[in-house]
């Protein structure tokens, strides 16, 4: 009975896999495709699993009473869950119908570039900012390469385009050559920002604050401005998507006064946004990516710092594989006003608590560094472990799994207490 109750156990975990993890689907869909041939397989899997999970464990439990009633509730739960599956995928988790075009700012190095990247990887045509030819021939160089390496055999379209985002004429112009080169633009991504140097605040150069302000604010200001206003000429609008971090909920940033500053803005100017484009096709949104392991971030950091970012910090390529999908369902389903976060206060607690299994991760305890350089994460021999990060964060039903199992296992429990207490008193 042993053995039979393992192999039930090791059967269920296998169908419930198959149920509800999300399985790869072709780039360009129609919504009819997406209704009909990606979720019957799920929908009918989270059926028998529930069916099956209910029903031998209640055999093999022993429990008194007909098997066909926790069969048919594990079944009645299968359905509820494929019910809520089918509803997310329609509404929440749609893909868009065909490739977008996305413009990057600041998409040279950093979080930027992992964007693009995991952009292309779905095929949509990016075009990306810097402030010099040289980094964006390097990047775009390394981004096509990259993409040839990870299997891909026609790189996506790719461009580059100079911009300094403080300078007023230079982001007119950059609106007009990205709708030159793509025809419109559906995602606007304001990415640029500058943490300036590591220091107190009555120690920061009056050159250092005003670069912050400059590039974080006054950069985010012109190209919102800007992309609103070529979106707003396009028949069917589009989305800007504006990047907060460290200060966005108004929390103190030590050292980086004139960046928490900034970014504390950045949740009014999207709200500012959003109602004088309420009766409009351009959706605004806010992006949050949490702590990454960025030269902005590292740039002064202390070896106590590096600890805490050993719990709390992602690669930037791990947060671009969450934040991507979620930009390109918010887009297909025509939403306004997201606020995608990646590092939630649930999720930071969940890492504090889970901290022992992650000490070392990214530094040692004296400080060092003991990650591999990025080509090697996306290459080299960190490339299986960083896949595996990424279809992680790319995944939209661990929560709907972990409450489907939960409520498979309350609901062995009700039944086993309601057959025992049955044939306790003889009923």
């Amino acid at each position: 009975m042993q053995e039979t109750a393992v192999q039930a156990v090791q059967e269920a975990e296998q169908l419930q896999s198959a149920a509800l993890l999300p399985a790869p689907v072709p780039r360009i869909l129609t919504r009819r495709s997406v209704k009909y041939e990606e979720d019957l397989h799920k929908h009918l899997g989270l059926v028998l699993f529930g069916a099956y999970v209910l029903g031998s464990a209640s055999s093999v439990a022993g429990m008194p009473g007909p098997v066909w009633l926790p069969t048919m509730t594990g079944a009645a739960i299968g359905g509820v869950f494929a019910a809520a599956h089918r509803y997310c995928s329609a509404r929440v988790w749609r893909p868009p119908n065909a490739p977008l075009n996305i413009l990057v700012t600041g998409g040279t190095k950093g979080l930027g570039k992992a964007l693009a990247r995991e952009f292309l990887t779905h095929k949509d045509s990016v075009v990306i900012t810097g402030r010099s030819h040289a980094a964006l021939a390097q990047t775009m160089a390394a981004l096509q390469s990259g993409l040839q390496g990870l299997g891909y055999a026609h790189t996506p379209q790719l461009r580059g385009i100079v911009c300094d985002v403080t300078q007023p004429q230079q982001v007119v112009a950059l609106a007009e050559q990205a709708r030159e080169m793509m025809g419109s633009v559906d995602v606007w991504i304001c990415n640029a920002g500058y943490s300036g140097s590591f220091k107190h605040f009555l120690d920061q150069e009056p050159e250092t604050i005003e670069a912050v302000v400059k590039t974080n604010l006054l950069g985010t200001l012109l190209c919102s401005r800007e992309a609103a206003k070529l979106m707003l000429g396009q028949q069917l609008g589009g989305h800007i998507f504006i990047m907060d971090g460290a200060g966005a909920d108004g929390s103190a940033t030590p050292q980086y006064a004139a960046y928490g500053a900034t970014k504390a803005s950045f949740p009014q100017l999207a709200a500012s946004l959003r109602a004088e484009l309420a009766s409009t096709h351009v959706g605004v949104h806010v992006l949050s990516p949490g702590m990454m392991l960025t030269e902005l971030l590292l740039e002064g950091a202390t070896a106590a710092n590096k600890q805490a970012f050993n719990i709390l910090c992602e690669h930037p390529e791990t947060v671009a594989a969450f934040l991507v999908p979620r930009v390109r369902s918010a887009v297909s389903c025509g939403l306004n006003g997201t606020y995608t976060r990646y590092l939630t206060p649930a999720s930071a607690i969940y890492r504090l608590l889970t901290s022992p299994g992650r000490i070392g991760r990214f530094f040692d305890a004296s400080g060092a560094p003991v990650y591999a350089p990025e080509h090697e994460r996306i290459l080299g021999k960190g490339a299986k472990a960083t896949a595996r990060q990424q279809a992680l964060a790319r995944a939209r039903t661990s929560s709907l799994g972990v409450a489907y199992s939960l409520s498979l296992a309350l609901s062995f429990v009700v039944l086993s207490l309601d057959s025992h207490a049955s044939a306790f008193t003889g009923h």
